[in-house]
């Protein structure tokens, strides 16, 4: 049975329902996965209840009532959400839901699922590549950043970078602050305490 391309979400649909919220993984609701697999979501609990050798805990999971209303607020109207038991199926989840509903649509929707996952990584590992050559030219457009990378990569103190700069103490440690944080250096100089909120 051959399947419409109008049956078949698109890989920005697939990417644009992605959902995030504090604590969890990536994920598409029970909702989406409806939508996509031309199906219901109570068909979609029905198929995680019965197999459940498909879906172990990190593929999927009970969104808890507040979640919920972050959904309602941020993301959808209260007619899509906030019915009932709402599940999250992280990427391999919404994967493994083609095995598993039989509908003219799924091996297609399955497809176009991998190929929108695909193209999530390859964007996730560009911006973080994009991120570290920004710090990386950061710290060449800083010469203080320059003086504190060298002294903490050879080991001087605190003191020794102030005594060997024209910058002051304050100054010093706000940029070692900053550097710390961004992940510039991998621990403050010698001599210099780490504040509340510095990385351990």
């Amino acid at each position: 049975m051959s399947v419409k391309d109008t049956q078949i979400p698109s890989i920005l649909d697939i990417q644009d329902k992605a959902l995030l919220l504090p604590g969890r993984p990536q994920f598409w609701t029970s909702h989406h996965m409806a939508e996509f697999y031309r199906t219901t979501p109570t068909r979609v609990a029905e198929q995680l209840r019965r197999n459940p050798e498909r879906f172990p805990e990190d593929f999927w999971f009970e969104l808890r009532d507040d979640e919920k209303a972050i959904l309602v607020t941020h993301f959808a109207g209260p007619n899509r959400v906030n019915r009932g038991a709402m599940i999250g199926f992280t990427k391999a989840g919404a994967l493994a839901l083609s095995g598993v509903l039989r509908t003219p649509v799924a091996n297609a929707v399955s497809v176009q699922i991998i190929r929108a996952i695909v193209a999530m990584e390859q964007a996730a590992i560009y911006d973080t590549k994009r991120m570290l050559l920004k710090l990386q030219t950061d710290i060449t457009k800083k010469p203080i950043y320059m003086w504190i990378k060298n002294y903490v990569e050879a080991g001087f103190d605190f003191e020794e970078l102030w005594r060997d700069t024209n910058y002051s103490r304050p100054k010093l440690e706000r940029a070692a602050r900053e550097m710390l944080a961004q992940g510039l250096i991998p621990e403050l100089p010698k001599g210099l305490q780490p504040g509340l909120f510095d990385n351990a």
